[in-house]
């Protein structure tokens, strides 16, 4: 198997990175008899090494950085520094409402996907709140300005040689909350688009507000165009879209009823739980693929520390497109296996909940 696309190799691969004091007044009234102490804090998982697990954490000196394009269209070019594969494959990685500067909220997935030899391309669709994307009331513009967006850095590739180039055939997209939406619209309408046709198509909790209603009406109501032999997976977390009162039949609940074309074989959903048996806790919320953002003010907090859940995330991110271009380790790519489903240990043996996998919605903790 190509080592630039290995998944993880074993079940504890995992870290986290996340008292309130009492007023001294309160803290004489409920004072403890001195024989009393505070019990041991259970530390998360530890990170996993790269020789053990195959997965690097984030290295910002390993890729270089191009932008270009004009307003939404505009685009984010993240190229391996060392490339080990020529051509290299391409990752589309589409972010959420909201992300006006830059690319510093999915930072750490980026530089994740490029270290493990990717080509990434991020087209920004959005650049102020007084934008040409409207968001779910009307989504068209937005679809347009990130198919600008990628078609731009696309044509920046083939008109400068001396950059890496990518492998067209070997393309995957990725796209969070309102990204999701928006790449899931564009994996259907590759063709007419004009865009590279997709192999593997990750859905981090797709969501277009609720504002427009319910079910995700931002979503073509066909999906039809997207290849059949697709490899797609969809997560949620039942803190995230679909533990919202009314929500339960958005995010994936929404998605998947129309990708009745494409196999069971090819398409799994995918369901974290919080964990609070350590400290700190894990978190199912929305927007578990954006760890080690920094944010810009939008609906990403400013502090996301890189956890356990990230590195699992990258984990199926990086098995679902080596499955897509090779068709090997499938335990690791697709269905409900021990692989998948293992979360790590806490530092006292006692396991992380276990993620949730089936092949139809609705999917609920």
């Amino acid at each position: 198997m190509n080592d630039i696309l290995r998944p993880p190799r074993a079940a504890g691969l995992f870290r986290l990175a996340t008292f309130t004091g009492l007023t001294a007044a309160a803290a004489l009234l409920v004072a403890t008899p001195a024989t009393a102490h505070t019990p041991e804090a259970i530390p998360p998982p530890a990170q996993p090494s790269a020789s053990e697990f195959g997965v690097q954490p984030p290295d910002p000196s390993a890729m270089t950085v191009t932008s270009g394009g004009v307003g939404d269209a505009g685009w984010f070019l993240f190229e391996p520094a060392a490339p080990t594969v020529a051509p290299a494959p391409l990752a589309i990685v589409t972010h959420g409402y909201f992300e006006f500067s830059g690319y510093e909220v999915n930072r750490a997935l980026i530089e994740h996907t490029v270290a493990q030899g990717n080509i990434v391309i991020y087209p920004r669709y959005q650049t102020s709140a007084v934008t040409a994307c409207p968001g779910p009331f009307y989504i068209e513009p937005c679809v347009a300005s990130a198919a600008a967006g990628i078609t731009g850095a696309l044509t920046y590739l083939a008109d400068n040689p001396d950059h890496v180039q990518p492998d067209i055939d070997r393309t995957s997209y990725f796209g969070h909350s309102f990204g999701g939406i928006i790449t899931t619209n564009i994996a259907n309408r590759y063709l007419q688009l004009g865009l590279p046709r997709p192999r593997a198509l990750f859905l981090d909790d797709p969501h277009d507000g609720g504002y427009a209603g319910p079910g995700e009406p931002a979503l073509d109501d066909v999906l039809s165009g997207i290849p059949a032999d697709t490899v797609v997976q969809c997560y949620v977390g039942e803190s995230g879209v679909i533990g919202e009162s009314g929500k339960e039949n958005s995010s994936c609940n929404a998605v998947f009823p129309r990708l009745g074309h494409i196999p069971d074989a090819q398409k799994d959903l995918i369901l974290s739980y919080d964990d609070d048996h350590g400290s700190p806790a894990l978190s199912s919320k929305h927007g578990v693929s954006t760890g080690g953002g920094t944010g810009d003010g939008g609906m990403i907090p400013v502090s996301n520390p890189i956890d356990a859940y990230d590195y699992k995330m990258w984990q199926l991110w990086d098995a679902a497109r080596n499955y897509a271009y090779t068709g090997t380790d499938a335990e690791y790519a697709i269905g409900n296996t021990p692989q998948r489903r293992n979360n790590g240990v806490w530092s006292d043996g006692v396991p992380v909940r276990e993620l949730k996998i089936q092949k139809t919605a609705p999917i609920a903790p």
